[in-house]
């Protein structure tokens, strides 16, 4: 029977006294090799990236995937359409001010998540903007008249939302109508959403929010300058996102589509110097010496 001695535990020496007694003596490293480690190091980090990508290869394609589909009278339908962040807003604004030759705004911003959150808005921003510019242009150009008196002009801010809200929607509703009857007869590779043209033409009428502030500016020149500079780069925007919808289409219908989309776009811009703001200061002058006239020869008469 074995004693109590045979199961003690035995201390053994290290691997430098243990060679230096038995110098034939070969050992065995059970580590891994260094290439080894770094190549198993080298996969798992590629792994981790490959892992991270198709996290957000997965986070792109619920973005511009297919959505859950709801009814249209429920909540949660009209909610997707408001569903996005700070950062693409900002990126598209900024996208809306600056045309680039061969970017296609709906391409780059809008396609992977048509929202109505900016357009929305930048339409009700620029309507109050619009009508307290032209108002604070009225006080500041006829302040001091002895015959003037300031009243705030209400109706204008109908006036503004009506022009507003209908360009952003009515246009928009025409033209998808016009491509989606066009595309029936001409093949084309490029289509657009009602939504997704909506999207456009509302970020488009951003840059007209800082254009109608230094509006109040009373120098004629600077007020049409400044509207022909806003006009162009929105134009412009509006430009390159609809010629790849229309350049398979014969090139009088190609070109008369953009004519009448640029026109209705200089219209809308003329109409807010033109109606929002005052005409020059000699010209009020006038009506108001016409006016008095005009008092006077009616007491006269009575």
């Amino acid at each position: 029977m074995a004693s109590s001695d045979d199961f003690k535990f035995t201390e053994f020496d290290d691997a430098a006294s243990l060679l230096a007694a038995n110098r034939d003596a070969t050992t065995v490293s059970f580590g891994e090799p260094e290439g080894r480690g770094k190549n198993q190091r080298g996969n798992r980090s590629r792994e981790d990236d490959h892992f991270m990508s198709s996290e957000v290869s997965d986070k792109t394609e619920l973005l511009g995937g297919q959505k859950k589909q709801v009814p249209f009278w429920t909540f949660e339908y009209y909610q997707t359409f408001f569903d996005i962040d700070t950062l693409q807003v900002l990126n598209r604004i900024k996208g809306s001010v600056l045309p680039i030759p061969g970017r296609n705004f709906i391409r780059l911003y809008v396609r992977s998540n048509p929202d109505l959150y900016g357009p929305f808005w930048i339409c009700a921003t620029l309507i109050f903007t619009i009508t307290i510019s032209g108002n604070l242009s009225n006080f500041l150009l006829h302040q001091g008249k002895p015959k003037y008196h300031y009243v705030p002009e209400f109706r204008k801010v109908s006036i503004a939302a009506t022009a507003i809200y209908a360009y952003a929607w009515l246009v928009p509703l025409a033209l998808w109508g016009f491509l989606t009857w066009r595309q029936s007869k001409v093949m084309s590779m490029v289509s657009y959403s009602f939504l997704e043209i909506v999207c456009v033409y509302g970020y488009s009428l951003f840059i007209y929010i800082p254009t109608s502030i230094l509006w109040i500016i009373h120098a004629e020149i600077l007020r049409w300058v400044l509207m022909a500079l806003a006009m162009s780069l929105s134009g412009a925007v509006l430009m390159l996102t609809f010629w790849p919808a229309v350049r398979e289409e014969n090139r009088k219908i190609a070109v008369t589509t953009l004519v009448v989309i640029m026109l209705l776009h200089a219209l809308l811009a003329v109409g807010f110097v033109e109606y929002f703001f005052d005409p020059p200061e000699e010209n009020y002058s006038t009506h108001t010496r016409d006016s008095i006239n005009a008092t006077r020869e009616i007491v006269h008469t009575h």
